[in-house]
This record gives structure tokens, sequence and C-alpha cells, in this order.
């Protein structure tokens, strides 16, 4: 089973429990519409003091290197679960909005990494034009932990189509039976930049704003950090997967890892958190 298929099982499987009338060409925009802003502010009123709350808490660390380290590309904060209570509270909103919203499925926490953008003089890494080579049913929310306002400060960037929309790379990892690396690592710079210029109709977009500013995107979403000017960009990056079975917490040390285990999720989409309990 690839993971295509895996998700649609539990997209039936949700509607059934929840009573819920599968609407098909809601469920198409998943694949098509790929980036999206949610305002999480209006969904919660809890959201803003936790995104504050945390913010000042993680600015504290990486300023001292507390709990962190350094590989010249970002600060990656390596004790999230020193602030359980603030992932609790962010997964317990963000991820119900996305079952809702995006998905029309169950799912579950199985990433967060929380980091700190470097400056840099030459793009390297996730600063050039990429995509993650996952299963395209794998989607990341990035979160603003600190005002994103200009260009110093940092901001997500994506690649658009001649619509405006999010445009998705090539996945090679879809299943068991179709695992393997991108060509040029998934890293698409030359591509990209090639189709800007010819100003036809191609381009990206950034996203701006306070903290607790959101981007949600499908992994394979085309796009890239930019580096800190003058400034310092602090964030907390949640990624979910379908689950056929919901997870009793959505976010959990027995299932969700950060930085210290590989961003490669498992080949069989099926692998989900019930194994890993």
């Amino acid at each position: 089973m690839n993971y295509s298929e895996y998700y649609d099982l539990c997209k039936q499987r949700y509607s059934q429990d929840n009573s819920v009338q599968r609407d098909i060409a809601k469920e198409e925009l998943f694949y098509t519409d790929p980036v999206r802003n949610f305002d999480l502010f209006s969904i919660s009123k809890d959201y803003k003091d936790t995104i504050l709350d945390l913010s000042s808490k993680v600015s504290n660390d990486f300023d001292s290197l507390l709990d962190c380290s350094t590989d010249n590309i970002m600060v990656k904060h390596n004790n999230m679960w020193k602030y359980s209570s603030h992932i609790d509270k962010l997964s317990e909103i963000l991820v119900p909005h996305l079952e809702r919203n995006l998905f029309y499925c169950s799912l579950y926490v199985d990433k967060i990494y929380i980091y700190r953008t470097e400056p840099m003089q030459d793009r390297q890494s996730s600063y050039i034009w990429h995509y993650d080579n996952n299963p395209n049913e794998v989607v990341k929310t990035v979160i603003y932990l600190t005002d994103v306002n200009d260009d110093n400060d940092s901001p997500y960037e994506y690649f658009t189509n001649k619509e405006s929309r999010g445009m998705l790379g090539n996945s090679t990892r879809t299943g068991p039976g179709r695992w393997f690396p991108a060509p040029n690592n998934s890293r698409v710079d030359n591509l990209v930049e090639n189709l800007i210029s010819q100003n036809t109709g191609y381009g990206s977009k950034k996203v701006f704003g306070p903290k607790g500013t959101s981007c949600t995107f499908n992994n394979n979403a085309v796009h890239r950090a930019n580096p800190i000017i003058n400034s310092v960009r602090d964030v907390i990056n949640i990624r979910v997967k379908p689950t056929l079975e919901p997870a009793p917490s959505y976010a959990d040390p027995k299932w969700t890892t950060g930085f210290e285990h590989s961003g490669v999720v498992n080949q069989n989409p099926e692998y989900a958190w019930t194994k890993l309990v």
C-alpha cells in the first residue's frame, strides 16, 4: 500500500466515524493548493498567549545556547519536550483544524523542529529552492516565534505557478514500492530561478507577520528559507501525517521526534503512531 492509498482509507474511516459527507472537490485541493495560510489566532483565544510565552522561553535558550546546537545553517533546539505544555496546546489548536479543513482525516504529529535561522553569505541547504521529498501526504506548519516584517527577518518563501498557487516537486518517495532519492537531492534552484526570470507568470510568495503567523504546506511544495540579515527568526515547525486510528494525543515523545532522528518518514504508511507505542 502506498501513501495515497492509505490516505484515502483514512479519509473513508474519518467520514464514517464522524458522520461527515465526503466532498471530493475539497479533498482534491489537498494536492492542487498545497500551501495555506490559516489564521490560528482566530481559532483559539489561548493561541496568542501560548506563542508569546514559548517565544520568550525559546529566545532565551537560543541566546544562551542552552539545550541548543548550531551547524552554521541553523541553531537547533535539542530539548523540545521541556516545552511539552506548549507543544500540547499548539497541537490541540492546529491539528484538529487541519483534520477538518485540509486533510479530512485523523492526524498525528510525527515531527517537531524548533530552530533559529542563521546569517549566511552563500545560500545552501534549506536556503536554496527545494522540496522535502517525503510522500505528498506529509504536511508541515511553520509558526513564527519572532516577528517577520520584511526580508531582513528570514521570511519563509514558496514557489508559485501562473495561478499564484504553490507548486509541488516530483516526490520519488511514495510508498514501499517506490522509494529512492530525488535527482540533485531535490534541490531545484536553477529550474525555479529560470522560470521566474522568464516573466511568464511563475513567481514566489514570502510569508510576513507577527509572532504566531503560520504557513501550512505540503512538504513537497517548492520552498526555501531566507538568510537573516540583521535580526533573528525563531520557528516551531510541526509536521503531521494521516492515521487510520486516531491517536490518544496528537503529539507524544513515544511517536513525535525532533532533530535527533532523520526527517525521512517510514516507507510503510501504516507504520504510524500505533507501531511506536
